[in-house]
């Protein structure tokens, strides 16, 4: 018995994170019903002797071990999912230069004409995600255009959507070779782009930016990936000056050149130049401020914070703390007009609020470290900061519980952030940076986020709770 390629990335995200929301689960991987699909993980995982997902109304969560060869899809017949299916299908239609055409792609994933049907209902369901209709698609021939009438960036749309697909299928989390549905996924998307070599151009740009550059966050990177893949072969770029080969440069030069010998293009030196300049942008190292800030957290107590912004509790008078809440006596996240409820706002007494032993993972460059920490923070006072890490420095496994922190938080700008290989129980819980413009929008945003995922720390150590009472009970009898 076997798992098929979407089912896998639903068994890391809980196998890793060990408790997730079961409706962002299903909007991430567009499951109407998860619970056929966790039936079927659950049996794959009972099969191969490990623990099974637990479920709740609104979360699943997993207390078992496991082995990394169960992320190992060895199925050469490719499970063409809906979900797999529409993944491929966006990919067309925001990265490709000619609309959808049904025969080629039944071609592509090796189904027969049977499988039309399908696909058009799949290319429906998508336009509408953008409110496009299906008959608007198919008299237009300009997609730019068409999505421009809608209000969108076309450019915009490709890039988060193609540097989403990156981070999601290429940062694995386990070790060993592609897996055989993995190899015709990007062959398929590098049909799409053109291109010969994706993984081979990440492998040697990743290198180069850990060797020489100073960029440390994982969403820069794959930004970085992201501009090249989609401009190599851009030449409209309007820049006089060319970038000049010298010692300084030749590891650039080199790596330039074997990815453009394996693509077969013949490289732009006006485009080069400008990547140049992406990639060594001037920057300080991180390790001053988190120095600072840890500090900062150790000395909380008599208040000195080293030239810092308060690394804050938020405190009130009497030594009272802020907390918010939902006006309701249960808060049901699967309610889309939850910001629409009204937001309580009470002190409490410091001595009676309950604090988590919490791990910080800082996923940003280093100018947005500080401000960055200080403004999750500020809401996160139900969180007692043991000590703060940047991502790009934290040994990426973790093989046992760990005593000085009960869980992890990763503040990061990217949703598809799953890297940490976790053999512990410790939960990790990831708070993404929003783009939102404008001090309400952005606080709006980290309110939101903090609600949902306190509710989701505090669920999981009773889910925690109850095992230990439920085993001891068991060992009792």
């Amino acid at each position: 018995m076997g798992i098929d390629f979407n089912e896998s990335d639903i068994l890391k995200d809980i196998l890793n994170f060990k408790i997730v929301n079961r409706r962002k689960l299903e909007e991430k991987y567009g499951f109407k019903i998860l619970d056929y699909t966790i039936e079927h993980i659950n049996d794959f995982l009972c099969e191969n002797n490990n623990g099974i997902i637990h479920k709740s109304k609104n979360y699943l969560y997993y207390f078992g071990k496991y082995y990394e060869e169960l992320f190992k899809v060895d199925d050469r017949s490719i499970n063409m999912k809906m979900s797999f299916r529409r993944e491929l299908i966006t990919l067309i239609l925001l990265l490709g230069k000619e609309k959808l055409n049904i025969y080629k792609f039944n071609k592509q994933i090796r189904r027969n004409e049977q499988n039309t049907k399908n696909i058009q209902n799949d290319l429906k369901q998508i336009l509408k995600i953008y409110n496009i209709k299906h008959s608007e698609y198919v008299k237009i021939s300009n997609i730019e255009k068409l999505f421009e009438s809608k209000n969108y960036d076309l450019k915009e749309l490709r890039e988060n959507y193609l540097m989403e697909i990156l981070m999601r299928r290429m940062e694995k989390i386990y070790i060993g070779k592609s897996t055989y549905q993995e190899n015709f996924y990007f062959k398929i998307l590098q049909e799409i782009l053109e291109l010969k070599g994706i993984k081979y151009m990440k492998k040697l740009i990743f290198s180069y930016i850990e060797q020489f550059t100073d960029i440390i966050s994982m969403y820069e990177k794959y930004s970085i990936l992201t501009y090249f893949i989609l401009n190599m072969r851009n030449t409209n770029i309007k820049f006089k000056y060319c970038i000049k080969r010298t010692t300084e440069t030749e590891e650039f030069f080199l790596m330039m050149e074997k990815i453009y010998k394996r693509e077969k293009l013949k490289m732009d030196y006006k485009f080069i130049t400008l990547f140049y300049k992406k990639l060594h942008r001037k920057k300080r190292k991180p390790e001053k401020i988190l120095s600072e800030i840890n500090k900062a957290v150790m000395v909380e107590k008599s208040r000195e914070t080293f030239g810092i912004k308060k690394v804050e509790i938020k405190k009130k008078k009497e030594d009272k703390v802020e907390v918010y809440s939902i006006a309701e006596t249960s808060v049901n996240f699967g309610n889309e007009n939850l910001l629409n409820k009204k937001l309580v706002k009470k002190y409490i007494h410091l001595d009676e609020t309950s604090k988590i032993k919490t791990l910080v993972l800082i996923d940003v460059e280093e100018n947005q470290i500080l401000k960055s920490f200080n403004k999750v923070m500020k809401f996160f006072n139900f969180v007692e900061v043991v000590e703060i890490y940047h991502l790009n420095n934290f040994k990426k496994i973790i093989t046992k519980n760990n005593t000085n922190y009960e869980q992890i938080l990763i503040i990061s700008n990217s949703k598809f952030l799953n890297i940490i290989r976790n053999f512990s129980d410790i939960p990790i819980f990831n708070f993404v940076l929003g783009k939102e413009r404008g001090t309400l929008q952005s606080r709006t945003n980290i309110l939101k986020q903090m609600i949902y995922l306190r509710t989701m720390m505090f669920q999981y150590l009773e889910f925690k709770k109850d095992r230990k009472i439920f085993r001891k009970r068991m060992n009792y009898r």
